[in-house]
């Protein structure tokens, strides 16, 4: 690109004394599209005479940030003032007219209204010509030859009569017609018309001066609000047959009043009014709070408090994105600091309607295990899962995504590759053919006194797992017993039924392998010691 340089106004009061407006119209040719935001790159060309001139630049969009105008040109002139306007009847018939499809019309109507106008002027005419006919017809009674003057006067008056009859008829006739094709154009093109409301209404007007006359060439940019993009995923599933496909996707959509029609496209996370001023460190102190004055520490902070960022789980900062890359086959990706950028090679259309628009930036496929996993305690539904290891190797960033598993769309999850875990789970859907109960052993399940003080608790749990697929299949079950930091509480593991048994969360994780409709058990017990005139809660 060219390099753009700015024009500052000037400073003081200047008298222009303009010829006729030069009409312009911009060509977009880039949409930079942030998260909340967009900037819009465009060209145009005209010609000015020596001197100073108004120039209408049209074809711009409506909702900008008009602080963010910047004009830029190689031709030696000067902008002595420039501004912007969304108003739609400002030059509005001239505007058309530099409209090729609107000028077509319109000069139409011009020439129509021109042969009306004629013949009204012949209608007038031969209109005052019957009047004339009509003021002279006296006679001179007292003439030798009244009889015959009578005779010729009556006969011309009858041949002109007839003659200007006919030719108002005929008038009349073409002026009808004439009116019939105005009526027929004003409704093809009308300036209230929806055709002039989907026109662009944004409009530069610029004070130029040139020491001579000459041809510009004019690079504009400048920021609209209404326009947005957010990355999605398609996880996509055929079978089991260890691969997932991911699709990256962007969702695009714009309402800034200019349809963006077959423009180059840059997406970059994150906005362009980030604050750009480094934080200062302030005083760091501890204290207690009443525990009556307690609240929501993280709902209380979060918005509110310079610096500090409450994280939920499929959150990130924009550092954290600029971190992750996706490179497309056609699409080249770059990053900084602070921003991930998507450069398209395509180019596309982004109507301003603030519909969503959907573009592929990249697909892959992934190595996954596909397994069933289960939580009797909660549900006795069987869910397949796909696990994916080795997030890092994958450049993916926090996003919604899609699952499609053997051409069913079966729901939404939230892809967060910044999870501690070494795994990452996607949930493609529940399978009603694998049968789940879970319930309690009664002749295991008892309380007991053992002191004075104390009374022990057992519990006691069986849980039935069917596969009635045609297939063998691996499904991974998991249950829990609770945990204590109470030293006056005491859990025991009776029987943990050969899972696998992580103490510090009490969790049980059984993997089973279960062929055609078979049937297997699994039972577990604890016990429970606790004070006899205490509350225990969490039971």
């Amino acid at each position: 690109m060219n390099k753009f340089y700015l024009f500052g106004l000037s400073l003081f009061s200047i008298s222009v004394y303009c010829q006729k407006p030069v009409f312009a119209e911009a060509e977009l040719k880039t949409a930079t599209v942030y998260e909340q935001s967009g900037e819009l790159f465009s060209t145009t060309s005209f010609k000015i005479p020596k001197g100073s001139s108004e120039i209408i630049i049209t074809n711009i969009a409506e909702n900008i940030d008009q602080n963010s105008i910047k004009l830029g040109s190689k031709n030696k002139i000067s902008i002595l003032t420039y501004r912007f306007s969304n108003d739609e009847e400002m030059y509005a018939v001239a505007l058309d007219k530099k409209n090729p499809q609107h000028k077509v019309v319109l000069d139409s109507i011009d020439l129509v209204r021109k042969q009306i106008s004629n013949l009204n002027l012949q209608r007038n005419a031969l209109t005052k010509s019957l009047e004339i006919l009509d003021i002279n017809q006296t006679i001179n009674s007292g003439s030798t030859s009244y009889a015959s003057e009578v005779s010729k006067l009556l006969k011309y008056n009858q041949k002109k009569r007839l003659e200007l009859g006919k030719e108002l008829e005929n008038n009349q006739e073409i002026s009808n017609k004439w009116l019939e094709k105005l009526s027929t154009l004003q409704k093809k093109f009308n300036l209230n018309s929806q055709e002039r409301e989907n026109y662009p209404k944004g409009k530069l007007i610029l004070q130029v001066s040139s020491e001579a006359s000459e041809n510009v060439n004019m690079e504009i940019k400048y920021n609209v609000y209404n326009a947005s993009w957010r990355p999605y995923y398609d996880v996509i599933a055929n079978g089991l047959g260890g691969k997932i496909n991911l699709g990256y996707k962007a969702m695009i959509r714009q309402n800034s009043g200019l349809d963006w029609k077959n423009v180059k496209l840059n997406l970059i996370s994150g906005n362009p009014n980030q604050r750009r001023v480094m934080p200062e460190l302030g005083i760091w102190q501890l204290y207690y709070q009443p525990q009556e004055d307690r609240t929501n520490v993280a709902a209380m902070l979060q918005g509110k408090v310079p610096g500090v960022s409450i994280r939920g789980n499929s959150s990130a900062s924009v550092s954290e994105i600029s971190e992750m890359v996706v490179t497309g086959p056609r699409n080249v990706v770059s990053q900084n600091q602070l921003n991930l950028s998507y450069e398209l090679e395509d180019k596309f259309t982004i109507l301003s309607n603030n519909k969503d628009n959907s573009i592929n930036l990249n697909s892959t496929d992934i190595a996954a295990n596909f397994i069933y996993s289960a939580v009797p305690k909660y549900s006795n539904s069987a869910f397949l899962v796909a696990e994916i290891e080795n997030l890092d190797k994958y450049n993916l960033i926090p996003a919604e995504a899609n699952i499609v598993f053997e051409d069913t769309n079966v729901g939404k999850t939230v892809i967060n590759p910044e999870t501690t875990d070494s795994k990452m789970i996607l949930t493609l859907g529940e399978d009603r053919r694998i049968s789940i109960k879970r319930q309690p052993v009664k002749d295991k399940t008892f309380t007991k006194s053992i002191s004075s003080t104390n009374k022990e608790q057992q519990f006691a749990f069986e849980i039935t797992v069917r596969n009635n697929k045609s297939e063998k299949i691996k499904i991974k079950l998991k249950d829990q017993i609770p945990i204590t930091t109470d030293k006056q509480i005491i859990i025991t593991m009776v029987d943990k039924g050969n899972a696998e048994y992580d103490e510090k969360t009490g969790i049980l994780t059984w993997n089973v392998s279960l062929n055609a409709n078979e049937t297997q058990k699994i039972n577990f017990s604890y016990k429970v010691n606790s004070l006899k005139g205490s509350d225990l809660r969490g039971l």
